[in-house]
């Protein structure tokens, strides 16, 4: 199998699989020995590690590079994060998903916080240069109604899942949720496989799965977590001036 099919492969299963988030081609490495399944990006991540605010900020051109370590540093299927599109240009959004697709990527998310009209625009574009080129990836279409706070949010989300799904994507991913009895009214409702972000109150793979998640990613956690462990180690060094907490 290809990567692509291998990823889309994944999201078939009866039950969740679990997609770790990587900023680096070292991040990506202890990734894929822990044993996971697939590689995903952290947008925010990577643009903080290089010092950029998260949003669109990183050059597409230093995206494209960490993206490309990643790749020859691990074998597994990588979906990356590509925010917005790096463009409103869909002319420019097709050539950076070449570019991706030439870096030998499985799957991209996209996300829809410029509202639902110019989200569609930018994934039958996508879709269109897929079917011109005859190449394969996973669209893994990101919604924020939740974090936005638009009105009837669950119903929003449920209207969307369905007009993406015409558009082309292949998922679903839901930011900015955390009550399980909504996950599941979406999984229910929603055609596509369910993509959620976990947290210390959705930490159980069981129960996301119950749920109905075909995908539990894990966004800026794990990064934020390695430098919140280092600014510790870090900071005891100098409070012990000794540097017996580095071993």
């Amino acid at each position: 199998m290809t990567s692509y099919e291998t990823f889309y492969q994944l999201h078939q299963q009866p039950g969740p699989f679990l997609l770790a988030n990587a900023w680096n081609a070292k991040s990506a490495q202890l990734i894929e020995a822990a044993g996971f399944p697939a590689i995903a990006t952290s947008s925010g991540a990577i643009a903080d590690a290089l010092g950029y605010p998260d949003g669109e900020q990183i050059p597409f051109e230093e995206l494209l590079y960490i993206i490309k370590r990643i790749k020859a540093s691990t074998q597994l299927p990588l979906s990356v994060d590509v925010e917005r599109g790096y463009s409103s240009d869909l002319s420019v959004i097709a050539d950076n998903i070449s570019q991706l697709l030439d870096t030998g990527v499985a799957g991209i998310n996209i996300e829809d916080a410029e509202g639902e009209a110019i989200y569609l625009k930018k994934l039958e574009g996508i879709k269109n240069y897929l079917s011109k080129t005859g190449r394969q990836l996973f669209i893994n279409a990101r919604t924020d109604v939740f974090l936005q706070k638009l009105p009837a949010p669950l119903e929003t989300i449920i209207r969307r899942a369905k007009l993406y799904r015409e558009a082309g994507a292949d998922g679903l991913f839901v930011t900015g949720i955390a009550d399980p009895s909504v996950i599941k009214e979406i999984a229910v409702n929603v055609a596509l496989p369910l993509n959620i972000v976990g947290n210390l109150k959705l930490a159980s793979v069981e129960a996301l799965g119950a749920a109905g998640v075909k995908r539990i990613s894990m966004a800026v956690i794990p990064y934020r977590a390695a430098y919140r462990h280092l600014e510790q180690t870090l900071g005891a060094v100098i409070n012990e001036q000794s540097l017996a907490p580095l071993f």
